[in-house]
């Protein structure tokens, strides 16, 4: 860092696609392009003495604390200031608890950052390129999906308020927020009485908070989770892996018997939407402010 003569070090934790997602946050700025910047992986960071290295958000959370306990999380050279920006996903944890306070420590505005560009791409452009749509068509299928993220939200609301208590009272069983759902019925369907109530058993059994203690936070995760949705909030509490198969689920109800190809499309339909992002507009200025003071 030091010498360098790049201002700002933006260390990230996925190798999908949190790379370039914040290279080009940093582009659009022209603050940052011009105090200079560079975009590394966790696991890029390697032990000195062991050559070990760990990607993440554990990871990025690790190089944060040592820094921040090293006081390097700024440092100065004879020409001028670096810092170093730790870009990690926010999985709710502003409803289950465990954030860093810091203006370093940055976390998406959505979920993860794979949320953020389904939620900030463009419907009919990124589909159109992938299943090869004429405009019309395009069109068509983006008017239908209009809201589809909120969609998926409200559908599985129930889950994702039992994968948020799970994670805030630190249960360890079959509910969080790295399976999908297993309550509705239908997968995207309404969700069974029964089988919230077997989920919500399994939390309770499965954490070691008294039960008083669990029931005080499960009433704080779930008040605060219904304020999000009654303000009309609920896309930014589903989880980016969940969205694709979703989204593929929506388009083959779209087109029915039509000749449409779905192979390997869950694959790389992220990547389609974050090629139709618009880093200029509004939303991206959550993240560009972030960086921008840092410097």
């Amino acid at each position: 860092m030091q010498i360098s003569q790049d201002s700002l070090f933006v260390i990230v934790e996925g190798k999908d696609l949190d790379a370039r997602f914040y290279d080009r946050v940093c582009d659009s700025s022209a603050t940052i392009e011009s105090a200079g910047y560079q975009v590394w992986l966790a696991e890029q960071i390697k032990d000195d003495t062991t050559g070990a290295a760990a990607g993440g958000k554990k990871a990025v959370l690790a190089h944060f604390d040592y820094f921040k306990a090293a006081g390097k999380l700024t440092v100065a050279s004879s020409s001028r200031k670096h810092s170093i920006a730790f870009m990690v996903d926010r999985d709710n944890d502003d409803f289950s608890g465990g954030r860093r306070r810091s203006p370093h420590v940055i976390y998406t505005d959505m979920f993860d950052v794979e949320a953020e560009i389904f939620v900030r791409g463009n419907d009919k452009e990124a589909l159109a390129g992938v299943f090869s749509l004429d405009s019309s068509s395009a069109s068509q299928l983006a008017t239908d999906l209009n809201g589809w993220v909120g969609d998926l939200a409200n559908g599985w609301r129930d889950w994702i308020t039992l994968c948020t208590i799970a994670k805030a009272t630190g249960a360890g069983c079959d509910v969080g927020f790295g399976r999908e759902s297993w309550v509705n019925n239908p997968k995207y369907g309404a969700a069974e009485p029964a089988k919230l109530a077997a989920a919500g058993t399994k939390i309770a059994a499965s954490t070691r908070l008294s039960p008083a203690d669990y029931n005080a936070v499960s009433a704080r995760v779930r008040g605060r989770i219904s304020t999000c949705f009654s303000k009309g909030y609920g896309h930014r509490l589903v989880k980016g892996k969940w969205l694709a198969p979703y989204l593929a689920y929506r388009v083959k109800s779209h087109f029915g018997l039509a000749p449409v190809t779905y192979k390997g499309v869950e694959d790389y339909v992220a990547r389609a939407y974050l090629a139709t992002c618009d880093f200029k507009e509004k939303w991206a200025s959550y993240y560009r402010d972030r960086l921008e003071v840092l410097i």
